[in-house]
């Protein structure tokens, strides 16, 4: 967000992880959402793409927004689910691989990544996400059956727009676009939207909030509500990334692998609350 003389200039910077072909996928996502009013339009370069190359990274540049706005659950929930809603349109040109997968088996990754590594710590908050995929988690078949569709893959409140003039909500940073189930983002969003530590009466209210806000713009299955939360367990703990580099070596964000954790382990805490609001809310 680039604040001008006209308002927020909403700037997107690519590295150089990010190939031609998700920079081209995120861009394609951006511009169907913006079509709805659910992002801002992108602005198209001189020669007319919708990305620019400047040195060793990629740029899109949406238009001028104002009044920016942050986004309570209840608000963020009815947004997501009409980007959710019209994602159903999304037919992207082109192939790309998903920036959000699972590994088939769940845990075969962080089996993988215990084998390698000799450092204790790692090892046990291995052992634990093991031990939480075994008692809380979807197996591969379950998993398998979960349908796929478009999400924005990184949906949080800081990613969503509030403007009052006009009253608009809209998404940005759509990088990590992907085919994934869409139950796991719709929990995601709704751990971005609160902080954890709440009691289980506050969550268990804000948690019906939110899914009968989403509910109200885009019904919830009631095979979804069935698996968000062990699905969402599934994905958290089965992530290894805060565990390596593609090098394969052992990453040091120990605070931010900490946070994850802690996280997780509150998660985990409050599974059956979370489980019976979803499976008691609106068929």
């Amino acid at each position: 967000m680039v604040p001008t003389a006209q308002g927020w200039l909403v700037i997107k910077r690519f590295n150089r992880r990010f190939d031609p072909a998700r920079v081209q996928l995120a861009a394609q996502a951006h511009q169907h959402a913006a079509r709805a009013g659910l992002a801002p339009p992108l602005q198209l370069t001189r020669d007319g793409q919708q990305a620019a190359q400047v040195d060793d990274a990629t740029y899109t540049v949406a238009e001028y927004v104002h009044h920016v706005e942050r986004a309570g659950p209840a608000a963020f929930a009815s947004a997501l689910a009409a980007l959710h809603r019209h994602f159903e349109g999304f037919s992207p040109q082109g192939r790309c691989e998903d920036f959000l997968q699972l590994p088939d088996p769940p845990a075969a990754d962080l089996e993988r990544i215990r084998r390698q590594t000799d450092d204790a710590a790692t090892r046990e908050a291995i052992d634990w996400r093991i031990q939480v995929l075994a008692e809380f988690g979807l197996d591969a078949q379950s998993l398998a059956a979960v349908p796929r569709s478009w999400v924005h893959g990184d949906a949080r409140p800081d990613n969503l727009l509030i403007t009052r003039s006009p009253d608009r909500r809209l998404f940005i940073d759509f990088d990590q676009v992907s085919r994934f189930p869409r139950p796991y983002e719709i929990i995601r969003a709704f751990m971005a939207c609160i902080s954890p530590g709440l009691s289980a009466s506050l969550l268990g209210s804000a948690f019906r909030d939110y899914l009968n806000a989403y509910h109200a713009v885009t019904p919830i299955p009631a095979t979804h509500r069935a698996v968000m939360i062990d699905l969402y367990v599934t994905v958290q703990a089965a992530e290894t990334r805060t565990f390596t580099t593609p090098e394969g070596e052992i990453r040091g964000m120990l605070a931010f692998a900490r946070a994850r954790h802690q996280q997780l382990t509150w998660f985990v805490e409050h599974c059956g609350l979370l489980r019976r609001v979803a499976e008691e809310a609106q068929p």
